[in-house]
């Protein structure tokens, strides 16, 4: 818990920095009590795993929307199925909010790792806007676990064979490839439309 608290102050400490130096016009958006930022911070409910996502993409759940932070040259080599690319330094432009300030999706956001989709959380939440996760582990825990799954469990531990299991279907289904940039992988062009306006209700069910 200590370990928590730590990193909740040092990612206050780095937000901060990032506020300051981000341009995001305060008079825009109304900001969050910052103790309960800081609760959120140390909890760990912002974070869907690999596996969660991975099964989210094969069931086709109309409720997420992907956020893919990291620049267009590497969104374009390689990136998750019908993933939205907005870099993490546009993330809150004019033409990119729509896609933060609404209630519809639940909004996941990836990078190579942790840390950009970390940021993202924190200055989304900070300016109050609501369903929105990180991808734990980003492209680099995708890789290891669903692309390129080993089998780490031992002949009686039922529970990580089935973790296994269904990493290694997931592979299957997902092609199983790595994202070398030497592959020439790249992603999906499916997107969500955009949200015009602000915080629409969902009629009719999702398209």
């Amino acid at each position: 818990m200590k370990k928590q608290y730590l990193l909740g102050i040092v990612a206050f400490i780095v937000l901060a920095l990032i506020v300051a130096v981000s341009g995001v016009n305060q008079r825009d958006y109304v900001e969050k009590n910052p103790d309960h930022l800081f609760l959120d911070l140390i909890e760990s409910t912002r974070y869907f795993t690999v596996e969660e996502v991975a099964q989210m993409i094969i069931s086709q759940d109309p409720s997420i929307q992907l956020i893919d932070l990291r620049d267009s040259v590497y969104y374009n080599k390689f990136s998750l199925n019908g993933a939205i690319n907005i870099p993490l330094s546009k993330l809150f432009s004019p033409e990119n909010k729509v896609y933060i300030d609404q209630d519809v999706y639940k909004t996941i956001f990836f990078s190579n790792g942790s840390s950009d989709a970390d940021i993202a959380w924190m200055l989304s939440t900070r300016m109050g806007y609501k369903n929105v996760f990180v991808m734990q582990g980003g492209l680099n825990t995708w890789v290891d676990h669903i692309l390129q799954p080993s089998d780490n469990s031992v002949i009686w531990d039922k529970v990580n064979d089935q973790l296994y299991q269904y990493r290694k279907g997931a592979s299957i289904y997902f092609g199983g490839k790595s994202i070398n940039e030497d592959e020439g992988s790249t992603a999906p062009k499916s997107k969500k439309p955009i949200m015009q306006g602000k915080k629409k209700e969902v009629s009719g069910g999702c398209s």
